[in-house]
């Protein structure tokens, strides 16, 4: 397994993190995970920048792919919009190296009040229909990120994110476990088993604060990589987590994965 880190956590503002580069670089890790949203708001000058400063460590993967307000979902859906954004967003992604794409995006994905929920689902698997052939030649892979109840109303469970891939049935559209959310919405560990070879990127933070996982804060990540490893994931694991003190934080949370990755 790869270990590596969310920057866009590690800043206060919605920027792309990109000041904490250096110090991920420092801290050794993979890789960086970058966030398209705050990418896609940058000039071409400033991410022909930001593709300079990321030579030294490999971008591999993107979260936050869409904006809150390019609805995915609902009455306001404009597939000719949002289609534009992703081959544009895609290509920067795929300019920065990164093969994997995370779908979680809330603010984009949530169901409007009184939308039927059937209406929605289908809307989100006709667009992931389109995703796969802007994707599939650039070699990235769309995850589908369950959020919990308090942040989302769709796809809360691997379970549910398994179901919407089955129905989509494109090669470049897989599932991200959460070790976070499936915390917050106590999500049996056997829904890993469920994913097997499906499950293609995995995020990690404490429950309590969201925060970098460290010994004795009350996790049982042992039992989390061992399930991991029961269904043979050898892939990228990114902290999606705060901190106040990226040094101390990110050292001693990369001596604990990697422990237990080995």
């Amino acid at each position: 397994m790869k270990l590596g880190c969310c920057a866009n956590m590690l800043v206060e503002n919605k920027t792309a993190g990109e000041t904490q580069i250096p110090h991920l670089i420092e801290l050794g890790y993979d890789y960086i995970e970058l966030p398209l949203a705050q990418i896609m708001d940058m000039s071409d000058q400033t991410f022909s920048q930001l593709h300079q400063s990321i030579q030294d460590i490999s971008v591999g993967a993107c979260n936050n792919f869409f904006p809150a307000n390019l609805r995915l979902t609902g009455p306001e859906v404009d597939k000719e919009q949002i289609l534009e954004y992703v081959k544009r967003a895609t290509w920067r992604a795929a300019t920065m190296g990164a093969e994997i794409i995370v779908l979680g995006s809330a603010g984009a994905k949530n169901i409007p009040n009184n939308f039927p929920y059937e209406k929605a689902e289908e809307q989100f698997i006709i667009l992931l229909h389109s995703l796969q052939d802007i994707v599939a030649p650039l070699g990235i892979t769309i995850v589908l990120e369950p959020l919990n109840k308090t942040e989302s109303n769709f796809i809360n469970n691997i379970p549910e994110a398994l179901n919407i891939m089955h129905q989509v049935n494109c090669s470049h559209i897989k599932v991200l476990a959460d070790y976070y959310h499936m915390q917050v919405e106590a999500e049996d560990l056997g829904s890993l088993s469920q994913a097997g070879s499906d499950l293609r990127h995995v995020h990690i933070a404490a429950k309590n604060g969201r925060l970098f996982p460290k010994e004795n804060d009350g996790e049982d990540y042992p039992t989390f990589f061992r399930a991991l490893k029961n269904i043979g994931y050898q892939d990228r694991v990114s902290i999606e987590a705060y901190t106040e003190d990226i040094i101390a934080d990110g050292v001693a949370s990369a001596t604990l994965l990697r422990a237990l990755m080995k």
